[in-house]
């Protein structure tokens, strides 16, 4: 019974040693690491600068359209229509663009993820499960934890544990996902021309 004992955690240990990559191997997956992070916080910066720039503007166009032109005249009307439609194919140009930004941001995300588990690293995959967890349609936490564990069962622990504590509960959940906001920016600078275009009318 001893000996069979000794046998399987002698099986378990190389088999923790058989999934620790060799010292250059980690040196690269590091390297690899640093890089996708950068690139990820890089994409974020630009989402949020874009966004931000694009709603600015929008809003003093509007403010000031709102402000000094008239109401009913069909000079006012033009005006509004002429801006309001170039300002509204630009909204729509960013948000096929922030669609291609969100792609990349998922493909550097999932890479990240990968590398983690390899090294035994845990916070991208928490940041993961916060961020899949306010989106609409999100998987239950059980079922998220054991998709991103691929097996490892500790790691299946840890990511179950986190879901479920008050870290992991945000607040409106689904409504405050990030990729969920922004998706909703360009649609709603449309709407706000059409409502100053049909107030001035």
């Amino acid at each position: 019974m001893r000996d069979r004992q000794e046998s399987q955690e002698n099986e378990l240990g190389q088999a923790a040693i058989m999934r620790v990559p060799p010292r250059n191997r980690w040196q690269v997956l590091l390297i690899e690491y640093e890089l996708l992070d950068a690139y990820w916080a890089q994409i974020h910066q630009r989402i949020w600068m874009s966004g931000l720039v694009l709603v600015g503007l929008t809003m003093i166009g509007i403010s000031w359209m709102a402000a000094i032109m008239g109401t009913g005249l069909l000079d006012t009307q033009r005006m509004i229509a002429l801006i309001g439609s170039i300002s509204s194919l630009l909204a729509i140009g960013w948000w096929f663009l922030l669609r291609r930004l969100f792609t990349s941001q998922r493909v550097a995300e999932y890479r990240k993820n990968e590398i983690e588990r390899e090294l035994g690293m845990r916070s991208g995959l928490y940041m993961t499960v916060l961020r899949q967890s306010r989106q609409f349609g999100a998987s239950k936490s059980g079922h998220l934890a054991k998709t991103l564990a691929e097996g490892d069962e500790l790691l299946e622990q840890d990511l179950r544990e986190f879901s479920m504590s008050p870290e992991a509960r945000p607040w409106l959940p689904r409504f405050m996902a990030e990729r969920f906001v922004w998706s909703m920016v360009p649609w709603l600078l449309i709407a706000s021309w059409t409502g100053l275009y049909i107030l001035k009318s």
